[in-house]
């Protein structure tokens, strides 16, 4: 099998397992789509063609959630 059909198989691999990840996730809560999707290993870009947004939207809310992350570390 060349290797730009076994790339494909995996991004739609990709994509369905993604689908699968996001489905018991409320419809409005975009950030914790974001998070899991990153916890993941998706890249910006990916997540926002999953998402129908934009990279940097996805990126603004990366950045909150880690500034979130370290406001909780520190009240720890």
């Amino acid at each position: 099998m060349p290797s730009d059909r076994i790339e494909e198989a995996l991004e739609r691999m990709a994509k369905i397992l993604a689908g699968i990840l996001l489905k018991d996730i409320q419809e409005g809560d975009q950030r914790q789509k974001i998070a899991r999707l990153r916890q993941c290993g998706f890249e910006n870009t990916e997540i926002a063609n999953m998402l129908g947004t934009t990279p940097n939207t996805v990126a603004v809310a990366v950045h909150g959630l880690k500034k979130g992350k370290k406001k909780r570390a520190r009240k720890a």
